[in-house]
């Protein structure tokens, strides 16, 4: 619900820009060829509002919405700075849309690659621990090594993770 209201002053502050005509675009798509920033400006001016619309389909995957506008706003700016010719807004929706899914992407391989990170460790704990029982001390980590069937450096690895999040917790 947040998102939603920031979103909804968002667009209510971009209704303070004004719109372009159809012959004044026309007249900057020219220039905007020609390399006239000003035009570049205003034609990402006048698109903002757009910008941010098109990233109500994408609320609630994760992002927070003003992340989502700054995204969209990038895409858009790249949108008219490469424009050479053809449908301006076309072009400007498949660059957020594009970006938009960019993100959320990253966002949730980062999630998975840390699930995949949490399973590991987790792992790492409870055959050391059987290890432990079994042996009667600590296992080596050529001993986890063998037993999980992963190289030993990455052993170590996890052990070091593992020990920076035992310590981080105990400064909390």
């Amino acid at each position: 619900m947040k998102d939603k209201t920031i979103l909804e002053m968002y667009l209510e502050d971009m209704k303070n820009i004004k719109p372009l005509d159809e012959a004044k675009k026309d007249d900057l798509l020219k220039a905007l060829c020609t390399g006239d920033n000003n035009a570049k400006n205003r034609l990402i001016e006048a698109h903002m509002m757009y910008a941010a619309e098109l990233v109500q389909p994408f609320m609630g995957c994760g992002q927070e919405v003003m992340d989502l506008i700054s995204e969209s706003h990038l895409a858009l700016t790249m949108a008219v700075t490469e424009y050479k010719s053809g449908d301006l807004k076309a072009q400007i929706r498949q660059a957020v849309e594009k970006r938009l899914n960019e993100i959320i992407d990253e966002q949730n391989r980062a999630k998975h690659d840390s699930n995949e990170l949490t399973n590991r460790l987790n792992e790492l704990m409870e055959i050391s621990s059987a290890l432990a029982n079994e042996y009667g001390r600590e296992a080596t980590a050529k001993e986890l090594s063998d037993r999980l069937l992963i190289p030993q450096d990455e052993v170590e690895e996890l052990l070091k993770i593992s020990l920076n999040a035992i310590n981080l917790d105990k400064n909390i």
